[in-house]
């Protein structure tokens, strides 16, 4: 009994995920001619060229919404945000980190499992190690233990020329 209240469960999880990632599919148009590339970087090489005004499909985007999952008529791969419109209270909108979490655009991550599902049989698909260079994580910077207060300039008078001493003449003796 136990048993099957376990997997009903678990596949109801599993519903639940899967029409939770078609629900996150979003719509959206390229704002310009734009490359479609296997990768979140110009370093990787590309898919297909997406021509301006074209409907495509995002399914998320790194964690600070700078590339983004995009799909066009069967072809998937990443585009920059900055060329990605949605539509937005009514209007057409560049996607941007304020309004991505707005409209419910996931975060999602690159990694080698999406490169084997949607770039298997590519001329580049055997170079993942070319391409790919993991994330490197950023620290924060810290300022200095001891930080002096900044002091305002000293003003600084112009020099005079100094006039050489005059020695006073010795007296004439009659």
């Amino acid at each position: 009994m136990n048993r099957k209240l376990f997997f009903s469960i678990l596949s109801a999880v599993g519903l639940a995920f899967l029409t939770g990632s078609a629900v996150a599919a979003t719509p959206g148009f390229t704002t310009a001619n734009v490359n479609l590339r296997a990768g979140p970087s110009t370093g990787y090489p590309v898919v297909v060229t997406v021509p301006n005004g074209a409907p495509i499909t995002t399914y998320g985007c790194l964690a600070n919404y700078t590339w983004c999952d995009v799909a066009w008529r069967g072809e998937r791969g990443w585009m920059s945000a900055s060329y990605i419109y949605i539509t937005y209270n009514g209007g057409r909108r560049v996607l941007t980190p304020a309004l991505a979490p707005v409209i419910g655009i996931n975060v999602i991550v690159f990694n080698r499992n999406y490169w084997n599902r949607y770039y298997v049989g590519r001329p580049w698909y055997n170079n993942w190690n070319r391409y790919y260079r993991r994330p490197v994580a950023v620290q924060p910077i810290r300022p200095p233990a001891a930080v002096r207060p900044v002091r305002p300039p000293v003003a600084v008078q112009p020099v005079r020329p100094v006039r050489p001493i005059r020695r006073p003449r010795p007296l004439r003796q009659p």
